[in-house]
């Protein structure tokens, strides 16, 4: 026969006592009759021809009870598309070798269990379902057995591929990384016969191990300049400062007045004592280095952009690596003396305390109409100020990643391109809005969305540039 086994530890899950052992449960993808009458070396090579496929996970789909015969049989049905391609196929390649198969029965895909007497109840009634996964092919020819690994004769060549794509990359090995592997097999294996496939995978195994490196660059920095950020927040954050804000609010509504009745004048005063605060914050000494951290922030969101769309161009330019190290120390050079960073420092400032005075009030109004006491009110606007690490990565990332995309824009204007493509990272991140401006690519440069679309975006801007302006990033 030619059957499929499947793995020990679920074999020894399914095996009943008194039952079939454990290493003999098996499908019968082929029943052939008596060994005598077919030839080993022939089954075997028809085996070895067969498994030239991909791996498949069948799925339990019950119990049935086999009659008929001296003894009832009960059996574990097994369900698979896959498993249904491979019966057509071995039948086919059977005939083709002139082995004939028994057309005693229909074919009904089944893992048999145990043998029962007419009279003799079942030992279970029920059998959960669960997958069943297939990893070779197995000649059965009297008491030999010989096993063939199910493996598509692309799919080696392919994972090799795309391996060497990703270390032409200098990219790390992630999660990301392996599933893109994985749809880059199975992209190889549905195509064959076409002669640039193996290109093609090693290209994805580059662009994908150059947004893993992209991706974790963007990652570390954004933890650096987040701790950064906070460093310089914390400090303007003064307890005393917050119990006066709170002390004036107090006095304004008068204490023992702050009900419903007064929501809208509850509500006017708490964010004008916000706004007071934040005004007063902004007035500090140590509020020039925040400043300086957001220009920071801002110049390496810039540098990386540049630095992302000269490697994108490379990409599409199909030109084989990217001296990292020397394309992000010239781009952040670049940075030094770029004077329009202070301006878009100040509007990113003015941004981030127009939202901290606007969620300062709302909780100072909601802990008034509450009827909070004085520390705890003080305990509630503390809160809000010296808020956890992941608000301030979202104002730092939601910053860097814009400065990212017009780092992006500035190089492409610079080189007097004209149309732009957007493409998205191909993460859980993606969005409707993100597919659909990728979608509408090409964009006339000036007519293309804004990007990022969303919070955490990271898709970008990709074109075509003279590489000759960068020869010296290139490998």
């Amino acid at each position: 026969m030619i059957a499929l086994y499947p793995p020990p530890d679920l074999a020894a899950e399914l095996a009943l006592e008194g039952g079939l052992p454990a290493e003999d449960l098996h499908v019968t993808v082929a029943y052939l009759g008596h060994a005598d009458d077919v030839d080993a070396e022939a089954l075997r090579s028809v085996v070895a021809d067969l498994a030239e496929r991909r791996p498949f996970t069948a799925k339990i789909a019950g119990l049935a009870r086999f009659t008929g015969g001296e003894q009832d049989v009960l059996v574990a049905l097994i369900d698979s598309p896959d498993l249904e391609d491979l019966r057509r196929g071995t039948l086919d390649a059977l005939h083709e070798r002139g082995i004939r198969v028994p057309r005693d029965h229909g074919y009904t895909a089944h893992l048999s269990l145990t043998y029962l007497d007419p009279d003799e109840p079942p030992p279970l009634d029920r059998l959960a379902p669960r997958n069943v996964p297939f990893t070779t092919l197995s000649a059965v020819h009297g008491t030999d057995r010989t096993d063939s690994r199910l493996e598509h004769p692309m799919e080696q060549p392919a994972r090799e591929a795309f391996a060497a794509g990703w270390a032409l990359s200098g990219g790390p090995m992630t999660e990301r990384v392996r599933t893109a592997c994985e749809t880059a097999v199975d992209l190889a294996v549905e195509n064959p016969d076409d002669p640039g496939t193996l290109k093609a995978t090693i290209d994805l195994g580059r662009l994908e191990g150059m947004w893993a490196l992209l991706f974790q660059r963007r990652n570390d920095l954004l933890a650096d300049q987040t701790r950064q950020v906070r460093g310089t927040w914390l400090p303007l954050i003064d307890r005393i400062s917050v119990a006066a804000a709170v002390d004036q609010l107090r006095a304004v509504l008068g204490v023992s007045e702050a009900d419903r009745g007064r929501r809208d004048d509850i509500r006017a005063a708490a964010k004008a004592a916000a706004r007071a605060l934040l005004q007063a914050i902004a007035g500090l000494t140590g509020f020039g280095k925040l400043r300086s951290a957001l220009r920071d922030v801002l110049a390496a969101g810039r540098a990386e952009g540049t630095v992302e769309a000269v490697a994108i161009a490379a990409e599409r330019a199909s030109r084989i690596g990217l001296d990292w190290e020397i394309a992000f120390r010239d781009a952040y050079r670049a940075m030094d003396n770029l004077d329009d960073l202070w301006a878009s420092a100040d509007g990113w400032l003015a941004r981030t305390l127009d939202g901290a005075a606007s969620e300062l009030g709302s909780v100072l109004a909601d802990g008034m109409e509450g009827g909070l006491t004085r520390d705890e009110l003080i305990d509630a606007a503390m809160d809000v100020l010296t808020a956890d690490d992941a608000a301030v990565a979202f104002t730092v990332d939601w910053a860097m990643t814009t400065a990212a995309d017009e780092g992006a824009l500035a190089l492409y204007r610079a080189e007097g391109v004209l149309q732009i493509d957007i493409i998205t990272a191909g993460d859980g991140r993606v969005c409707s809005a993100c597919i659909d401006a990728e979608a509408g690519s090409p964009w006339h440069i000036g007519d293309q969305p804004r990007m990022p679309l969303h919070p955490n975006c990271r898709c970008c801007y990709s074109a075509d540039v003279s590489l000759a302006h960068f020869a010296n990033w290139l490998l």
